[in-house]
């Protein structure tokens, strides 16, 4: 008999006996990644001994759904369901449980059959495990019906396994060998009151692809499942806590972050800190969650940490900053079925007092959700805190609707709102403004580019403006669309728009706009430019091209304009990656992990790198599109301007359109620009040099 508590159960028991095995079939009585995890303890081992494993997993069905799946009914559907929670577990859920990743590695190496077994809800069920060696020696194990989603969370479970050896004949053939003739008859459907089901060939096939884009080595897996143990170890055994180290350096917040927490404490714990890009707005917030769960722990009371961001990439990148902090946060984005069950579970037990402190980063389309609304509901007010990163994003109606009423709230945001006259983001109404002023409060801290600049916390820079004129096509196209848009802008004024007019509004800032994005003579500028750079000098760099198309393509040339500057930077010799959104997760980690250790040059993006993904090893930017927005280009700066080893530089080059005539729109282009130049010039290192080429090219902006 093994028990937790009094045995070491990965060490003393799964590694030993999965070390010397050729064969693992292993039962367990429930699906889900937390319980499909914890029950594969040890198998690098058997991954090292080239073994194999048979693998079922248990499947609850009501009264209704069994008798008809046992009448051949209901077979297809419920398979099917099946088939595709096991592809999401195995193809989603490896940074949350990363031993999941040699479940799937076995699968791609054909080394691991799957087979599901249905079974009335409420049956009586247990988890069987049998190892075999090459003598045929037979070791047994069996637990009890603990085996639920509740019972094996690490923090509650008293797991116990009965353990029968072949050698032991009289006790193995007394009690083992039942266990082994019963994995038998559920593996080839001959349980009475149990339909096991085969897994589809197509969901091997999906789960095999994904193996193979996986990040572990796997000549190292022993290592690796090491690593994963001491994490699990190790994050369960402390609360939050205040690090002295971070990676090499002595850990200790800045005085500008120290300030803004006290701006927000002052405020009622309310407030948005307004601090420039890559000053450290996600170490901020952390520490001051730290410091509230510290303060509530002495008075016996609990916090619940809700993390809102975005998209996925800034969500991981969470993640990984809150480990940092001795925080192992719930994931609850990428599909339901990797997140749902398990973060139902926490908080149960948080609002059973079994645990003082949880934490979960989301993405706002999961924050939305019914079901994870429901969840949110029940916990004490008094006991949430959120932090909404890149929280300007919260002022949208819906998702807005959606943030908890949590006592605790803090937004994070370089620019909280958008422009005032930024009619090509939006050309209506800012509702967005009352509503995040509504929920979070006033900006309680300000913390400036100039301010991190002169700090030290982020790199100066040199800026560089790169002149591109729009041809003859262009402006006549530029001046159409913006008489079309002013006619509008000012029936909006007066008697109001309709649907029509709203929509046909939409579409020509968004025409108008990627007609600047994609101006011709950017690519001639850009493969003059980049023809002279020496090799040594085109790491890290980073190139913000234009979204879709180029203005007024044909249905025939079907090329987007980042592949334009792809094709223009290989044909100079420039080896690039690009990174869009339709980049996978395992990818994005390969491309940014070749970009710092340059194996490649360049990273070619469009919007992705906008919000939160940090890239600091970026030294050089080339700018080939931007929209009105201040946002965007604030943001981009920022993101080049973090710190990085052995970088005291950074450099800007702003591909600037301008018109061939002085008609109003002409002046309106020539004024929108100049606003983000003289931004950008403000505060560069080479200042007097850029003032010089903003006289001659008559973009002087009055900010009067």
């Amino acid at each position: 008999m093994y028990r937790t508590g009094k045995d070491d159960l990965y060490n003393d028991f799964y590694k030993k006996s999965l070390s010397v095995s050729v064969s693992y079939d292993r039962a367990v009585g429930y699906f889900s990644s937390e319980i499909l995890s914890m029950s594969l303890k040890g198998l690098s081992k058997l991954i090292r001994s080239n073994g194999c494993m048979r693998l079922i997993i248990g499947h609850p069905l009501s009264n209704e759904e069994f008798e008809a799946v046992k009448h051949g009914l209901l077979l297809k559907e419920v398979t099917s369901n099946l088939s595709s929670k096991l592809e999401d577990i195995l193809c989603c859920s490896n940074n949350k449980h990363p031993r999941l990743e040699l479940l799937s590695w076995l699968i791609a190496c054909g080394k691991l059959e799957i087979k599901f077994a249905l079974r009335r809800a409420g049956m009586y069920h247990e988890k069987i495990g049998i190892f075999k060696d090459k003598e045929n020696n037979i070791i047994v194990f069996q637990g009890s019906a603990n085996e639920t989603p509740h019972g094996m969370m690490a923090s509650l479970n008293a797991e116990s396994i009965s353990v029968y050896k072949s050698w032991e004949e009289q006790v193995f053939l007394a009690y083992g060998q039942e266990f082994l003739d019963g994995f038998e008859r559920l593996w080839l459907n001959e349980e009475v009151e149990i339909v096991t089901l085969d897994v589809p060939s197509e969901t091997y096939e999906v789960i095999s692809k994904n193996a193979k884009e996986c990040s572990v080595d796997f000549n190292t897996v022993s290592e690796f499942e090491e690593e994963i143990e001491a994490r699990e170890n190790g994050l369960s055994k402390h609360s939050p806590f205040i690090p002295t180290k971070i990676g090499d350096n002595i850990f200790s917040i800045y005085d500008h972050q120290r300030a803004a927490l006290a701006s927000w404490k002052s405020n009622s714990f309310k407030g948005i800190l307004k601090l420039a890009t890559g000053s450290g707005k996600t170490i901020t917030s952390i520490y001051g969650a730290v410091k509230i769960f510290e303060a509530k722990k002495q008075k016996q009371q609990t916090l619940f940490l809700i993390v809102a961001v975005p998209y996925v990439e800034l969500a991981i990148q969470w993640i990984e900053n809150l480990r940092l902090f001795g925080i192992n946060a719930h994931e609850c984005f990428d599909s339901k079925n990797s997140w749902a069950e398990s973060f139902e579970n926490q908080v149960n037990y948080f609002n059973a007092g079994v645990s003082d402190f949880c934490a979960v980063v989301v993405v706002n389309r999961t924050l939305t959700s019914p079901l994870f609304q429901s969840l949110i509901d029940t916990i004490d007010n008094s006991s949430l805190m959120i932090i909404g990163d890149e929280c300007h994003n919260h002022g949208s109606k819906n998702v807005n609707a959606a943030l908890p009423n949590a006592y605790y709230r803090m937004g994070l945001s370089a620019t909280p709102f958008r422009s005032d006259d930024d009619e090509i983001d939006s050309p209506f109404p800012n509702d967005a403004k009352e509503r995040l002023l509504a929920y979070y409060g006033d900006i309680v801290a300000t913390y400036g580019l100039d301010d991190a600049i002169h700090d030290g916390v982020l790199t100066p820079y040199e800026y560089h403006i790169v002149p591109v004129y729009l041809s003859a096509e262009e402006q006549e196209g530029y001046e159409e669309l913006s008489s079309r848009i002013t006619k509008l802008m000012l029936k909006q004024q007066g008697s109001g728009l309709n649907q029509q007019d709203r929509e046909n509004l939409t579409r020509y800032c968004g025409q108008r706009s990627r007609l600047l994005g994609s101006a011709q003579n950017k690519l001639k500028k850009l493969e003059e430019i980049t023809a002279s750079i020496s090799d040594e000098d085109k790491s890290h760099t980073l190139f913000y091209a234009g979204e879709g198309k180029p203005y007024g393509e044909t249905a025939e040339e079907d090329i987007k304009v980042i592949d334009q500057v792809s094709k223009v930077l290989n044909k100079n010799g420039w080896k690039t990656s690009q990174f869009t959104g339709d980049v996978s997760r395992n990818e994005r980690k390969f491309l940014m992990s070749a970009f710092k250790d340059k194996t490649i040059d360049a990273l070619v993006a469009m919007k992705v790198l906008d919000e939160g993904i940090d890239v600091p090893a970026c030294q050089t930017a080339y700018i080939l599109a931007s929209t009105k927005n201040p946002r965007q280009y604030v943001q981009r700066r920022g993101r080049i301007l973090r710190k990085s080893e052995n970088k005291h530089l950074s450099t800007i080059f702003d591909f600037v359109v301008l018109p061939t005539n002085e008609s109003s729109a002409s002046k309106k282009l020539k004024l929108s620009e100049a606003e983000r130049i003289n931004d950008f010039a403000l505060l560069a290192v080479n200042k007097l040099e850029i003032e010089l080429l903003i006289e001659e090219h008559g973009l002087s902006y009055d900010f009067t």
